[in-house]
C-alpha cells in the first residue's frame, strides 16, 4: 500500500501521535482514513515493518475526542530529508471506535468547509 493507492477518501488532520515501542517523542497525524493513516516525525527512525505498533492519537481539542489507542502495522515508510513519513494500517483495536468518530468528525467538517467555500 502506498501514499496514493489507498481506496478511502483521506482526511488531513494535525494531531499528534505516540507509538509506542518506535519513539519517544510524538509525530503528527498527517491524514487518516477509515483503513489507514499517515503520521510524520521531524527525525528519522528505524521501522519493523512486520511489527505492530500500539499509536496513541491525540486528537485537537475542537474535535471532544479523548485520546485513543490504535493498533497499527506499518504499510510503507519513506524518508525526506531529515522527516520520515510512515504509512499504517489500522488493525482491530480497542480504540477502533473512537477512531471511527474521529474520522466521521473529519469528514465533516471537510464537507463544512467545501460547502461555505
Amino acid at each position: 500500500m502506498g501514499i496514493d493507492n489507498r481506496q478511502t477518501p483521506r482526511f488531513r488532520d494535525f494531531a499528534r501521535a505516540k507509538i509506542e515501542g518506535l519513539c519517544q517523542l510524538p509525530g503528527i497525524l498527517a491524514d487518516v482514513s477509515r483503513t489507514g493513516c499517515r503520521v510524520r516525525f521531524s527525525h528519522r527512525l528505524e521501522v519493523d515493518v512486520d511489527r505492530e505498533y500500539t499509536l496513541t492519537v491525540l486528537p485537537a481539542l475542537r474535535s471532544g475526542i479523548r485520546e485513543f489507542d490504535l493498533i497499527v502495522k506499518p504499510e510503507w515508510v519513506r524518508s525526506s530529508g531529515d522527516s520520515l513519513d510512515i504509512g499504517f494500517s489500522i488493525l482491530h483495536s480497542p480504540g477502533i471506535r473512537d477512531f471511527a468518530k474521529y474520522v466521521s468528525i473529519l469528514a465533516r467538517e471537510e464537507e463544512e468547509e467545501l460547502q461555505e467555500a
